[in-house]
């Protein structure tokens, strides 16, 4: 059985569309094979993102297919409504060598702006929330997990940059030169005579 997509993560958007994704979903894109064939689509709501691999797109012709044969095999407005848009408002993409996938400038509504998304498996298709949207949205149980998400960040860096700390962008530190000589000046003491008198009185 291949590879369902399960959990959740925060990702960055670049200004370009580039979604970086967490490692288990790329993991899951390679073992169902679809690398080189996902798709973009907007939701039903229009408020967030649903990828797609062919299975996923297949399954959604085949609904469209059982329900005008339920209803009498004529596609009604509403039927073809909802096909225009599971097919239409969709765009193709891949996975690429970084473990990223585009965004159609025109299916992202914050094209050329840098941004965060939160991402959550669906099963056979993952989700892509927009950060900001969701908590300030009404939804209750996505932003209780954007905020688990964002406390677990911040727990694990102190400093509240946003950003993991690199360890190796820090080069080894180098021991300072210790001149043979001291640096403070040395003056000559004069020999001190041994004394001949006793030390104690009235010896």
């Amino acid at each position: 059985m291949s590879r369902l997509f399960v959990g959740s993560a925060i990702c960055d958007i670049s200004a370009q569309g580039n979604v970086t994704l967490p490692v288990s979903f790329c993991i899951t894109i390679t073992s169902r094979k679809a690398n080189d064939a996902l798709f973009v689509c907007l939701h039903a709501t229009a408020d967030h993102l649903v990828v797609d691999d062919e299975s996923g797109i297949e399954g959604r012709v085949g609904r469209f297919q059982r329900r005008r044969i339920a209803e009498g095999g004529i596609s009604q407005t509403d039927q073809l409504a909802d096909l225009r848009r599971d097919l239409g408002f969709a765009a193709p993409a891949w996975l690429n060598g970084k473990g990223q996938i585009a965004i159609a400038p025109w299916l992202n509504p914050r094209h050329k702006e840098a941004h965060r998304a939160l991402v959550v498996g669906m099963g056979d298709s993952f989700e892509i929330w927009d950060l900001e949207q969701i908590l300030s949205g009404q939804h209750d149980e996505l932003r209780l997990l954007a905020t688990l998400h964002l406390d677990l960040a911040a727990a694990s860096n102190p400093k509240g940059n946003g950003h993991e700390i690199s360890l190796r962008s820090v080069g080894p530190r180098r021991r300072k030169h210790i001149a043979r000589e001291p640096g403070l000046p040395v003056y000559a003491m004069q020999p001190m005579l041994p004394r001949h008198d006793s030390i104690i009185d009235g010896a």
